[in-house]
């Protein structure tokens, strides 16, 4: 009798690992940030940097979970064999999620990019998407970190053109709310707006061993653990810095659940886009 059997290739490096990470962890402040204006005006701050703080925390807990979880599933995996209805129920809303966020990110990409019909071109970006999979995630990997760069360079850009309207937005920044459901509410809204970690956990299955581990005990942690760290640095910190220089924009009004800024109505989404019109745009002029 012949037994054949057959594994997943480990090929996936750290900075492949991150840079899938940070397609989705990582540009989830596109929308955080105006999000938490929409639910808490000049007061966001200070729920952004809740968020950032449990978001390191989770962060770290990743990186146990990755550590102890090296085929992959993640935190499913973990209560498995606590609870198979529980796990069950956390790959779906797993599943779930994925789905919710392509669609959201790719049509958000489109708006951005104010073309027309921007629902039908992610609807063909998401399929492209899907396609590009069947190449294996060392290629696909290798792809996201050729996107990643540009799209670090910019962040680091507009943080960089921010810094010298920060002391405006430390003037601007205003209390949080007596009430302390309304700040709980607030703070829940924009924490389920910040997802995406878990895209790690479930690539350890094809992240490269490491030395002295095997295919029957795999050990991936020197992948996963500076892949988490990496980029959940650049989310805390970005994240943070540019939630609060968004308080030195002036006139930003709260219109319904929607952001309206001077001649320019509904920012709530684009509030990045808006910061570099704004902040870069009289740096450059100022220098004209």
């Amino acid at each position: 009798m012949i037994t054949v059997s057959t594994h997943r290739p480990r090929n996936l490096d750290w900075p492949r690992a991150a840079a899938i990470l940070y397609g989705d962890w990582g540009t989830s402040k596109a929308y955080v940030i105006g999000l938490a204006f929409a639910v808490a005006g000049y007061s966001s701050f200070w729920l952004i940097a809740a968020m950032c703080l449990l978001t390191a925390l989770v962060g770290i807990n990743y990186i146990t979970i990755c550590k102890h979880y090296p085929d992959g599933g993640g935190v499913y995996a973990s209560v498995r064999h606590r609870s198979e209805i529980i796990s069950i129920v956390g790959a779906f809303l797993l599943v779930a999620d994925y789905i919710v966020t392509a669609a959201i990110s790719a049509l958000s990409a489109f708006q951005y990019l104010g073309v027309p019909h921007p629902e039908k071109f992610a609807a063909i970006a998401i399929f492209a998407i899907g396609a590009l999979n069947f190449l294996g995630p060392r290629h696909t990997g290798g792809l996201a970190f050729l996107i990643s760069l540009p799209t670090l360079l910019i962040v680091i850009l507009l943080a960089a053109f921010s810094l010298p309207h920060l002391s405006e937005a430390f003037h601007n920044i205003q209390p949080l709310s007596s009430d302390v459901g309304t700040n709980w509410r607030a703070f829940v809204g924009i924490v389920l707006a910040l997802s995406g970690v878990e895209a790690i956990a479930n690539s350890t299955g094809v992240m490269k061993l490491n030395p002295g581990s095997s295919l029957s005990k795999p050990s991936v942690s020197k992948t996963s653990t500076p892949a988490i760290i990496a980029v959940m640095i650049e989310v805390c910190l970005f994240t943070a810095l540019l939630g609060l220089a968004m308080h030195a924009l002036g006139g930003l009004q709260i219109n319904k659940d929607d952001v309206d800024a001077p001649g320019h109505p509904g920012v709530r989404d684009y509030m990045l886009r808006y910061m570099g019109e704004v902040f870069v745009g009289n740096a450059l002029g100022a220098t004209m």
